[in-house]
């Protein structure tokens, strides 16, 4: 299953600048690798969550992707979203003597 999600993946960025007649015909084979690569590995996962918490466009991209997808590759895109790097992020931020007042 990696192997066939890096294919897709590999085969969606490739294709996606050409000028080929239907518009973002590489988007297709992009997003399904990439819902592959998710829900098999979780390197992949913490990989694409950093990505789309420093490029939002392609995290909006994905969640409106996975709005019109079906429910199963949805779910598994949405497991991609970076709101756990965000929320670490909050917390390393905090003042120690806050930190160490909640424990």
């Amino acid at each position: 299953m990696l192997a066939l999600g890096w294919v897709l993946t590999v085969v969606g960025i490739v294709v996606m600048p050409m000028p080929i007649p239907i518009p973002l015909i590489g988007a297709l084979p992009l997003m399904a690798g990439l819902a592959i690569l998710i829900h098999y590995s979780r390197s992949m996962r913490r990989m694409v969550q950093r990505v789309r918490h420093r490029v939002r466009w392609i995290s909006y991209m994905l969640e409106h992707f996975a709005r019109r997808a079906p429910k199963k590759i949805g779910r598994i895109l949405h497991r991609s979203h970076p709101a756990p790097i965000e929320r670490r992020a909050r917390i390393q931020s905090r003042p120690p003597q806050e930190i160490e007042s909640k424990n």
